[in-house]
C-alpha cells in the first residue's frame, strides 16, 4: 500500500473496513457489534482516535491530531502517532501497550495484539517498518527501523524482527528467524 493511498477522504471507508472486520471476527450481529466496540473495545476506540488524528494531521490541523493521540493514550493505553499510515480492516485485539510511530505504514486486514512496538530505531532515523497486508503480529512483538513485512505474514510473540519478512512466512524468537509459513509447514 502506497503512502499517498491514504488519505483524509478515504477515513469513513477504512472505519468501514474495520468494523466489518471486527464484527466478522466477534461474530455478533451489528448491534451487539457497534455497542461492544464503542463502549468496551479499546483498541477499535483507539483506531477510530488514530483514524481522526490522522485525517486532521493531513489536512494541516495543528493542535487537534495531538488531542485525539492523548485520549487514546489516557483512555486506551494505545499510542498510535497521527501520521502513521494504516489500512482498513485493522483489528486491534487487547491493544494495551501497543506503539505504532509516525512513519509506519501497515497495510490491509493486519491484526495487532498487545504490547506491540512498530517504530523507528534511533530517534535520529526516520525509517518505520512498512507492514503488507494480512500481517498479524504478536502479542509483545517488536519490530524496529526500515523492515520490510510481506504480505500474510506472521510475527509470533515476543519476538525482535531485525530484518525484512517475506511474504506468508511465520517468524518468531529474539531475533526472529523463520519458523514456517502461511500454511503451517515448519521450516526445521
Amino acid at each position: 500500500m502506497a503512502p499517498q493511498e491514504i488519505n483524509s477522504a478515504g477515513m469513513w471507508p477504512r472505519l468501514r473496513k474495520d468494523f466489518a472486520r471486527l464484527r466478522a471476527v466477534k461474530g455478533r450481529g451489528l448491534a451487539a457489534t457497534l455497542v461492544d466496540a464503542f463502549l468496551f473495545d479499546s483498541g477499535f476506540q483507539a483506531l477510530v482516535a488514530h483514524r481522526i488524528a490522522h485525517a486532521l494531521a493531513l489536512v494541516g490541523i495543528p493542535l487537534l491530531p495531538a488531542i485525539c493521540r492523548r485520549w487514546a493514550v489516557a483512555a486506551c493505553a494505545i499510542d498510535i502517532l497521527p501520521r502513521a499510515e494504516i489500512g482498513g480492516g485493522c483489528i486491534v485485539a487487547h491493544g494495551i501497550g501497543l506503539v505504532i510511530g509516525g512513519r509506519t505504514v501497515i497495510g490491509e486486514d493486519c491484526t495487532l495484539l498487545h504490547g506491540v512496538t512498530l517504530g523507528e530505531a534511533r530517534f535520529t532515523e526516520l525509517d518505520c517498518p512498512r507492514l503488507g497486508d494480512r500481517v498479524t503480529v504478536g502479542a509483545g512483538a517488536i519490530v524496529l527501523g526500515k523492515i520490510e513485512i510481506g504480505d500474510d505474514a506472521m510475527i509470533g510473540a515476543g519476538s525482535v524482527v531485525l530484518a525484512d519478512v517475506a511474504p506468508g512466512m511465520t517468524v518468531a524468537g529474539v531475533p526472529a528467524r523463520v519458523v514456517g509459513n502461511n500454511e503451517g509447514t515448519s521450516t526445521k
